[in-house]
């Protein structure tokens, strides 16, 4: 890992490394601050209720121990309220900027959020629990990923850690220099030239102790023995709850539309068999509206099965199925292929269900006028990315037709890749590993 050379002349690494040193503290001294704060203010607030009291030795330890239990009690709310409310931010914070000075970037692995499915119960189930609301089901499930997540654990180490190893190291130049400058306009002066020299030159060094820790507590976690396990059943968990949605939307599907149409449709019949001797007029008009309706649940019944998997995509493949999307776009879409063959048919529905629903999320939100579909195949890697130049700002948030394809990529070990800044372009890359036939 490289650390970038700017400013490493002798007369500039002394300004810089005083500006990273107070970067740092900046970044890892909230929680110290917090911390020690309420531990003072609260154990001199407990110390007090007994300050008039002589009670005999035995009940005044008791006393005393119970109030540092209690100080020390609102001394770990106010970290663990800190972690959970700032502690990304200061984490993310701290990630930007010091892989900037590294000259790499720290990449964070968070755990996705699972989602939240409404039941035909009435409840919502997100992964965890079921629950009567589903702002309740989406707070306890952030909630509990979050309590979970290896890398937000990973997170708490860092602030914490930080107090004792990075924080005083990288004080250390700013304070030697702060207590100089005090005591060279005093007596004993010497001492404070002495600290002045101190500071200075220990400014361009103090900062490096980032340099080993960093990388290594902000990164990902490493894996862990089972973690696979508990990634693929948590995938199966999530498919399960969503073929459940989609069974109960084909059940509501034909029994609000094409059932109650036949049902009709048998009635009219009926009643056009015992007309066509007396009234065969009348007969021939309901005849009429039957045939009417019939192509009425026809149409219903094509529109209900386009979801589930179209014949263009199980008779000639993904290429012309993602072409046959782009036909009936809202926008003018360009497709362009490299895909030599067809490949594993689950792979193909996949990747062709995500086109279509990132063709329908430029639809709706983007406001583009132009998409470009590049299909590609590499490296034993299956890769469908969609460009719109729409407004951007596209991310995967909990709920979203994004975060529900990368859902249902990662069945498949397959990545969603989002670039998208404000004003555009947007470019969405799924890639897939897989064998073409």
């Amino acid at each position: 890992m490289k650390e970038t050379r700017r400013g490493s002349g002798p007369m500039l690494a002394i300004p810089l490394g005083l500006r990273r040193s107070a970067i740092l503290i900046a970044l890892t001294a909230p929680m110290a601050v917090i911390g020690v704060g309420v531990a003072v203010g609260g154990l001199r607030f407990a110390l007090g209720w007994s300050k008039d009291a002589s009670p005999p030795p035995l009940v005044g330890l008791l006393a005393t121990t119970g109030e540092v239990g209690m100080a020390l009690l609102w001394t770990s709310v106010a970290v663990w309220a800190t972690w959970t409310f700032a502690g990304r931010a200061l984490t993310t914070a701290a990630r930007r900027i010091i892989g900037g000075w590294l000259g790499t970037p720290i990449e964070a692995a968070y755990t996705p959020l699972p989602q939240v499915t409404h039941m035909a119960t009435g409840y919502w189930w997100n992964g965890f629990e079921y629950y009567e609301s589903e702002r309740e089901a989406r707070r306890r499930a952030t909630w509990e990923a979050r309590k979970r997540d290896p890398q937000a654990r990973r997170e708490l180490r860092w602030l914490l850690g930080s107090i004792v190893t990075i924080l005083p190291v990288a004080a250390l130049p700013l304070a030697a220099l702060a207590a100089g400058a005090f005591l060279a306009v005093a007596n004993p002066w010497p001492a404070g030239v002495a600290l002045l020299v101190l500071g200075l030159a220990s400014a361009p060094f103090a900062w490096r102790i980032v340099l080993p820790l960093a990388p290594r507590l902000l990164g990902p976690a490493p894996a862990r023995p089972g973690q696979r396990v508990e990634e693929l059943e948590a995938i199966r968990a999530d498919l399960t709850q969503t073929q459940a949605s989609e069974l109960e939307r084909i059940e509501r599907g034909l029994h609000d539309g094409p059932q109650a149409r036949l049902v009709a449709l048998g009635m009219s019949m009926g009643a056009a068999e015992r007309l066509v001797e007396t009234d065969p007029a009348a007969a021939r008009a309901i005849l009429a509206e039957a045939r009417a309706a019939s192509a009425a649940a026809l149409d219903e019944l094509r529109s209900l099965v386009r979801g589930i998997n179209p014949p263009v995509l199980t008779e000639r493949g993904l290429v012309d199925a993602v072409r046959a999307l782009a036909l009936d776009a809202a926008v003018p879409v360009t497709v362009r292929s490299s895909v030599p063959s067809r490949p594993e048919r689950p792979v193909e529905a996949a990747l062709y269900f995500a086109v279509a629903e990132l063709l329908a999320n430029v639809a709706k939100h983007a406001g583009a006028t132009r998409v470009v579909i590049d299909l590609d195949y590499g490296d034993r890697m299956l890769t469908a990315t969609v460009t719109d130049d729409g407004v951007g700002g596209a991310a995967a948030s909990p709920g979203s037709g994004l975060s529900g394809i990368e859902r249902r990529m990662a069945a498949f070990d397959g990545r969603v890749a989002i670039d998208s800044p404000a004003g555009g372009p947007t470019s969405v890359r799924v890639a897939v590993p897989c064998a073409l036939s």
